[in-house]
């Protein structure tokens, strides 16, 4: 008895199946975070979309109530909190007599991405 070697067999992991076992969890892992990482730009981008929005809503407001009149073509930057937002108005005519088209821009970011909103509205000529 002496010369025999026992052999326990419990039932475990080897090590070979651990190994692969974390290879697995951590290629999903990076996955994971690769998803994360995207999401959270596409948040951001929505966010931007969703201010950008509500910027173009208020200007246009404010050229239908009277506030902003002028040139034909009108460009500025928002105030803080919003300097990161550009707007550009293009007044032009349309086949109606007494009616004017305004095209209202934000533009953001960068401009090769071509970041902006555009808002299209009609106006009456003259006194209302």
């Amino acid at each position: 008895m002496s010369g025999q070697c026992k052999i326990n067999n419990k039932g475990g992991f080897t090590l070979l199946e651990v190994m692969i076992a974390l290879a697995i969890v951590s290629i999903a892992l990076v996955a994971m975070l690769g998803l994360t990482q995207r999401n959270i730009l596409v948040n951001d981008r929505l966010q931007q979309m969703t201010r950008a929005t509500f910027l173009a809503k208020q200007k246009m407001a404010e050229i239908e109530h009277g506030v902003q009149q002028g040139l034909e073509v009108n460009k500025g930057d928002f105030p803080p909190p919003n300097q990161n937002f550009s707007w550009s108005i293009l007044y032009s005519s349309t086949p109606i007599q007494g009616i004017k088209q305004i095209d209202l821009s934000v533009i953001w970011g960068d401009e090769k991405e071509n970041e902006l909103i555009t808002l299209t509205s009609f106006l009456q000529d003259g006194p209302r």
